[in-house]
């Protein structure tokens, strides 16, 4: 019996090789949102331009990712049925201002929805990373598989932590994607269990 989240947007963060998107597709098997991959938003752009995973790409490459990403945001805001729940993935780091933009983004379109909005920061080993990285099934949907970039990121730099009262940060290092879904669902009960707490209280006062 799958688990209904009720117009939820649920945001997957970590490094490449995190299992972001194991994580995504095993969530949404379970609770019927629809998953928003970053990878489904750039492999079309990214097999434009012959993308191994290796080669860093040219910047104006990512210009025209967030043109696509921007349609899909509308697409969302002004088509898709009300009470829809969404999973994102995406590689959000603490020192890149552009992926500071992206998380606003992406609440904003929470926002509009009126949706619940749960970032979920997923943190892994950098040894654990280096090793799934080089996954084929990697290489396949052109994901990046430069064990030497994963390492220097995981190093020098963190998942993105915003300050925000629903952010919760999973370690997956040693975690089935199952295990994960199961932490994210636990969350995400507590979080709405919470608000109607709140919610209560607000109408008493208003009485």
């Amino acid at each position: 019996m799958k688990t209904n989240l009720d117009n939820t947007i649920i945001l997957l963060m970590g490094f490449a090789g995190t299992g972001k998107y194991t994580i995504g597709r095993t969530l949404s098997d379970h609770t019927g949102a629809k998953l928003i991959d970053n990878h489904l938003i750039n492999n079309s752009i990214f097999t434009a331009v012959n993308a191994d995973g290796v080669t860093p790409l040219r910047a104006e490459v990512w210009d025209k990712v967030k043109q696509i990403r921007r349609i899909v945001y509308d697409t969302i805001r002004e088509l898709s049925p009300a009470g829809t729940s969404f999973i994102f993935t995406s590689e959000l780091r603490q020192s890149n201002p552009a992926d500071h933009v992206a998380f606003a983004e992406l609440k904003k379109l929470a926002n509009a929805r009126g949706s619940l909005f749960v970032p979920i920061r997923l943190v892994c080993d950098v040894d654990e990373l280096c090793r799934r990285i080089v996954s084929p099934e990697r290489r396949e949907r052109l994901k990046s598989i430069d064990q030497e970039q994963v390492r220097k990121r995981a190093t020098e730099d963190m998942v993105f932590a915003p300050r925000h009262s629903n952010l919760r940060t999973i370690d997956v290092t040693a975690r089935s994607p199952q295990s994960t879904v199961a932490a994210i669902l636990k969350e995400i009960s507590f979080i709405r269990s919470e608000e109607t707490k709140s919610n209560r209280a607000r109408s008493v006062k208003q009485r």
